[in-house]
């Protein structure tokens, strides 16, 4: 039997991003901290969520302090000014009940406005009970 030669898949590059409002859960550690480094050096305005607020404030400090002179471009809002706010902290835990969850994203949305992307990084530990989100699929087409 003959082995399939499979050509590596291109993934879309962080850079096609630029400018885009992108919402990241598990965001204050590992991998959900790392997104939002490289989309928000991509250009990305970054939505960070998790639990652990104090982390998450750390993180939108780090990248609201980043020099983002080449990028101006990518953060200049509809309206012609740039925008000063490049990263802000939302408090979600994804196993709490949906109305917590449905506040957490409406705070989320209302900081700039829409999402255009979500890294639904956020990860469980343990039993997580009642764990049910309804989303409207419509929403994310």
């Amino acid at each position: 039997m003959a082995i399939q030669q499979h050509s590596p898949l291109k993934l879309e590059p962080w850079n096609d991003l630029k400018g885009k409002v992108v919402m990241v859960t598990g965001a204050s550690a590992g991998l959900g901290r790392e997104f939002c480094l490289d989309l928000a050096r991509a250009g990305c305005k970054i939505i960070a969520a998790a639990r652990r607020t104090n982390r998450l404030q750390s993180l939108c400090d780090e990248i609201n302090q980043l020099d983002f002179s080449i990028l101006s471009s990518a953060l200049t809002s509809p309206m012609g000014a740039v925008e000063s706010r490049r990263a802000v902290a939302v408090e979600l835990d994804v196993c709490a009940n949906g109305k917590s969850i449905e506040e957490s994203v409406t705070k989320a949305w209302d900081y700039f406005g829409f999402i255009d992307t979500l890294v639904n990084n956020a990860g469980i530990r343990g039993k997580c009970i009642n764990c049910f989100i309804r989303l409207n699929s419509n929403a994310f087409i």
